[in-house]
């Protein structure tokens, strides 16, 4: 199955004494997060993300555990490699946006939750406060769709490609006169204000260059409006992406992925440059569709910066479960022998998996299991009839007739999946009061059966398991268009409850359970 995913992970060229300085710099100096939280639950789970040693920040994938957990209304967290870069922040209270941090900092924040649907108020303070709470106020060309919308505006606004250039880097004046005057005072460090500063020019980039390269693909649902003819904006572009190349050594700390903008727009033809040699990594399109559905055009870079890119991907396609071990390992032997001294490496073989898969008998079940109140492991029986179920409702009347059933959708690489069994308990203490059997089906992919068995008895998921089928997966991709999804069966095998309220509503899930079912 595939489902939507948002990637803005950092791919961005680094230079060799930069990472010499960066790996003195992380044993030397530690950095330290602390929050305070007014009106949240003790227990609640921050998930942090940090930058890797001598890599700019994924956006998904950490290289060891990464949450920090409420208690007394605080959170404190020690990263692991106190690099310079950025943090991005994730949980139900905490705030999505990012920090800087540089070895030896202390930062320090203060919360409180939104009402509704609002975001929280955030607000730093200690080390580089003042960058921060730009950041978070979104005062340097905000990530949200508001400045696309701006910049699409600025694009339209002339018919030549210098007048437009002009009113793009006037975008600019404020943020960068904001850092300034944050320097000036002292407010922020030297370093703080060079990468803030090349963040903005990096967030210009994003939002131009991504217009820019929809229209080209297809002037007529790009919608931009353009005064200037053809020709001055692909000078516009070149101009842009020359003069905020994301390879340049400045840049090498940016929170954006714009190499893949740049990388599209030479396959287009637009940016000048040889065509490929070799088509290495339009070959792999298949085993990365689950997050990059243009890998091919990677193969239009220079081989530092697809090295970069490349890596960035490889750690997305980790966190995100992309494929089978065995696809991974050949990937990744192919990305090793074009780069071997990429910073990635040492990190994606940190990674890959130690034994290979377990060995299947024929016939054998090892895809439908059962954790029982204590067990440390799944336990699987034979399972007559398994290997011809086609359907979800055929699997549920084959396996639990006579039984109602309450079905959580859900795969390793879906955060807010994982995020919702903290409230399990309470649903496991319903169902065995009401006779209502919890099946929870994983849409992994089959290579990552080991994975799936162990998260589920590692997060204490009592109940059935399927890891479903390739038949199963494709019955279910026009009806679970997003994951977690939760559905409601009764005791006759229909299906009473296509959205489920969520473990984590309680009783209005255990209310909707009793109105469907007739409890």
């Amino acid at each position: 199955m595939k489902y939507q995913i948002c990637l803005l992970g950092a791919a961005l060229a680094v230079a060799p004494g930069w990472l010499r300085a960066q790996k003195a710099a992380s044993t030397a100096a530690s950095v330290v997060i602390e929050g305070r939280f007014t009106g949240v639950p003790d227990s609640t789970t921050a998930a942090i993300f940090e930058p890797l040693p001598g890599v700019p920040l994924n956006y998904f994938f950490t290289d060891g555990p990464n949450e920090a957990v409420v208690r007394g209304g605080r959170i404190r967290y020690q990263l692991r490699h106190g690099q310079t870069g950025f943090v991005r922040y994730n949980g139900k209270y905490v705030p999505r946006n990012l920090s800087f941090v540089e070895p030896g900092a202390h930062v320090t924040f203060s919360l409180t939750p939104g009402v509704g649907n609002a975001p929280p108020t955030v607000v730093y303070t200690g080390a580089n406060a003042a960058g921060n709470n730009l950041l978070e106020q979104g005062q340097l060309l905000s990530g949200g769709l508001a400045s696309g919308e701006r910049i699409g505006t600025v694009l339209a606004s002339a018919p030549t490609a210098a007048a437009v250039l002009a009113a793009l880097e006037a975008e600019t004046t404020k943020p960068k006169a904001l850092l300034t005057a944050a320097l000036k005072a002292h407010s922020i460090s030297q370093r703080c204000y060079e990468v803030l500063t090349a963040e903005v020019e990096q967030r210009l980039l994003y939002w131009s260059g991504n217009a820019l390269a929809f229209h080209f693909k297809d002037s007529a649902k790009a919608n931009l409006h353009l005064q200037m003819p053809e020709a001055e904006a692909r000078q516009l572009t070149q101009t842009l992406c020359a003069r905020y190349n994301p390879a340049l050594p400045r840049y090498r700390y940016s929170s954006l992925g714009n190499l893949a903008i740049v990388a599209g727009l030479r396959e287009q033809g637009v940016l000048p440059g040889p065509s490929p040699t070799a088509r290495t990594w339009a070959g792999y399109t298949p085993q990365f569709a689950q997050v990059n559905s243009g890998m091919s055009r990677y193969d239009y870079l220079p081989a530092a910066a697809q090295g970069h890119a490349v890596g960035d991907m490889l750690l997305t396609a980790l966190a995100f479960n992309a494929m089978s071990p065995a696809d991974f390992a050949k990937v990744a032997a192919d990305y090793r022998r074009l780069f071997p001294a990429s910073p990635y490496n040492p990190i994606i073989a940190k990674s890959l998996p130690k034994n290979g898969p377990t060995a299947v008998v024929a016939g054998q079940n090892l895809t439908f299991g059962t954790l029982a109140p204590g067990a440390r492991a799944l336990a699987f029986a034979p399972a007559p009839g398994l290997d011809t179920v086609r359907t979800l409702a055929g699997l549920v009347r084959q396996q639990f007739a006579g039984r109602p059933v309450f079905v959580d959708f859900w795969a390793s690489w879906c955060g807010p999946c994982i995020a919702e069994f903290r409230h399990e308990p309470g649903l496991h203490e319903f169902a065995s009061k009401n006779g209502i059997e919890v099946l929870y089906i994983s849409v992994d992919k089959p290579g990552f059966r080991e994975k799936w068995a162990a998260l589920a008895a590692k997060n204490n998921l009592r109940g059935a398991h399927y890891l479903a089928s390739e038949a199963v997966q494709k019955s279910l991709e026009k009806v679970i268009p997003y994951l977690p999804t939760y559905m409601i069966f009764d005791k006759n095998g229909r299906l009473v409850e296509a959205s489920a309220y969520h473990p984590s509503d309680g009783e209005k899930l255990y209310q909707q359970l009793r109105e469907r079912l007739g409890l």
